[in-house]
C-alpha cells in the first residue's frame, strides 16, 4: 500500500517520477541532485550482504532466477515480500533493496490555517540501502546508520497518474483506464535497470541522470536496426491536471528520424527483452519537470545514449537530435 505524506507549500508544483537508475548519496526525494560516493563507503558496500525483497506482483522464482544471472556486486539474498521482517535484518553488513512506494498530497495553505490539495507526487522505485553502523539503546532499540545509495525509479502510468489527481474524471479516462500503474515494472525492464546498477556499483561510479551521456560508436549500430519504442510516449498530457489530451501518431513524433523504428507496447516490449534477442530500445524517464531519454540494449543493459531537458513530452525534435547523432 502507498504511504501518503502531507506536504504544506505555498505555490502550484507538479511532481511526476518514471524510470531509471541512479547512483549517489540522494540529496532529497523530490530532485535529481545527488553527491558522489566517498570510496569508504564503496569499500563497505561491496563487502555486504544484499537482500533484494521481491514484492508479491512479481513472481518470486522468476525474479531470483533472472537477477541472479545478472547480479555479481555482492551475494544476493531473494526475500519474498511477505517474509520480510525489517527489524531482523537490521544488522551492520546487510544492504536492502526493497520497494519505496510513497504518495506525497501537496497542499496550498489560506488565510485562517485552513489547506486545499493542490497537488500529488507519486514515487514508486526499489531504494538500495545499507546499514553502515547499527547500535542498541538501552531499551533494546535498534539505531541504524542508514546509507541511501541507489535509486531504481519506474514509470507511473498516464492513468495512475491522473488518478492521482483532484480533477480526476472517471468518463474523461475511458481511453486509459485499462493502463497498469507503472508501465514498466515488469521483468525484461528490471533486468537492465539492475544491469545498469550492478555495472555502476562494480565500476565504482556515480551515475547522475542530469549528465548527458552518448556512446558514439554504438550509436553509429543503429543505422542497420530498428530502434523499439514504448507506445506510451505518445501520450500527450496536461502537466497541470495530469490528464490525457493527445495521442500522436508515430509517423508524426518519428518524422526526421532517417533509421528504422517500431513501436510497442509496455508488455510487448518487456517480452522482447525477456525473449533475449538483442535490440536497442529507447526509453523515457519523467522526474518533476525533468525528463530523460536513454538508448539501452535489451542484453547487456548498457546505455549508449542518455540526456536530460526540461520537459513533460518526447518531441519530434529529441527524435530529430537522436537521427543525426547517428549520422554523424
Amino acid at each position: 500500500m502507498t504511504k501518503v505524506s502531507v506536504f504544506t507549500v505555498l505555490f502550484f508544483i507538479i511532481f511526476n517520477v518514471s524510470a531509471q537508475v541512479s547512483i549517489g548519496r540522494s540529496v532529497s526525494p523530490t530532485n535529481l541532485y545527488i553527491r558522489g560516493i566517498h570510496e569508504k563507503y564503496f569499500d563497505f558496500l561491496e563487502n555486504t550482504t544484499s537482500y533484494l525483497i521481491v514484492p508479491e506482483s512479481l513472481d518470486f522464482e522468476s525474479t531470483k532466477e533472472i537477477i541472479s544471472d545478472v547480479w555479481t556486486y555482492n551475494d544476493i539474498v531473494f526475500v519474498p515480500a511477505e517474509d520480510y521482517d525489517e527489524q531482523s535484518l537490521i544488522q551492520k553488513g546487510n544492504t536492502i533493496i526493497r520497494i519505496h512506494d510513497t504518495g506525497y498530497i501537496l497542499e496550498r495553505e489560506k488565510e485562517g490555517g485552513t489547506r486545499t490539495r493542490v497537488n500529488a507526487w507519486f514515487a514508486y522505485k526499489f531504494e538500495l540501502i545499507s546499514y553502515y553502523e547499527v547500535t542498541v539503546n538501552k531499551k533494546g532499540k535498534k539505531k541504524p546508520d542508514i546509507l541511501k545509495l541507489a535509486d531504481i525509479c519506474f514509470t507511473q502510468s498516464m492513468h495512475h497518474r491522473y488518478k492521482m489527481q483532484p480533477a480526476y474524471n472517471v468518463k474523461k479516462a475511458q481511453n486509459i483506464i485499462d493502463e497498469p500503474d507503472i508501465y514498466n515494472f515488469y521483468l525484461g525492464y528490471i533486468k537492465n535497470y539492475f544491469q545498469i546498477l550492478n555495472k555502476g556499483l562494480t565500476e565504482r561510479r556515480t551515475i547522475d541522470l542530469e549528465e548527458k551521456f552518448i556512446d558514439e560508436p554504438n550509436m553509429k549500430l543503429l543505422k542497420d536496426q530498428t530502434l523499439f519504442a514504448p507506445e506510451w510516449i505518445l501520450k500527450r498530457i496536461n502537466p497541470f491536471t495530469g490528464m490525457v489530451k493527445d495521442i500522436e501518431k508515430p509517423e508524426k513524433l518519428f518524422k526526421d528520424y532517417e533509421y528504422s523504428y517500431e513501436m510497442l507496447s509496455y508488455d510487448a516490449l518487456n517480452n522482447k527483452i525477456l525473449s533475449g534477442e538483442e535490440f536497442y530500445y529507447l526509453m523515457q524517464t519523467q522526474f518533476n519537470e525533468h525528463q530523460i531519454l536513454s538508448i539501452i540494449n535489451s542484453v547487456s543493459g548498457a546505455i549508449i545514449y542518455s540526456a536530460e531537458k526540461k520537459s513533460y513530452k518526447v518531441s519530434s525534435k529529441d527524435i530529430r537530435g537522436i537521427s543525426k547523432l547517428i549520422s554523424e
